[in-house]
């Protein structure tokens, strides 16, 4: 029989990175670059260097989650309410502001009908 490649299992590279963590955070405090560290591991490890450098971000250097890409609509603050108008051009000039919103309550705006346009009255 010929030899069999051997199965990776899901998650064995990050093991793999995780068990020389240490010895790879001493090596970047003290100055090495990245890809001669990622060189002498490399046949350890059996990830690619990209992989190397995101597990690099993620477990040493701890980059700052600055919510770029969040799936899932997720907000990190809530939505500010606009500034309340002055009574200047155009604004209400009888003194009154507009009401605080609830918090949590939903904010006017667009709200999508999918059977609009549907009928000849809605085209007109």
């Amino acid at each position: 029989m010929a030899d069999e490649p051997k199965k990776v299992y899901r998650g064995a590279g990050r093991a793999a990175f995780l068990a020389h963590v240490d010895a790879f955070r001493e090596l970047l405090d003290a100055g090495h670059p990245l890809r001669a560290i990622y060189d002498d591991y490399a046949e350890r490890l059996g990830i690619g260097y990209p992989q190397f450098t995101k597990y690099v971000g993620k477990f040493i250097r701890k980059e700052k989650d600055d919510g770029h890409q969040r799936k899932g609509g997720e907000q990190i603050a809530p939505a500010s309410p606009s500034p309340a108008s002055t009574g200047g051009a155009g604004g209400p000039t009888g003194g009154k502001s507009a009401p605080e919103p609830r918090p949590g309550a939903k904010r006017p705006g667009f709200e999508h009908n999918p059977n609009s346009g549907n009928n000849r009255d809605d085209l007109i």
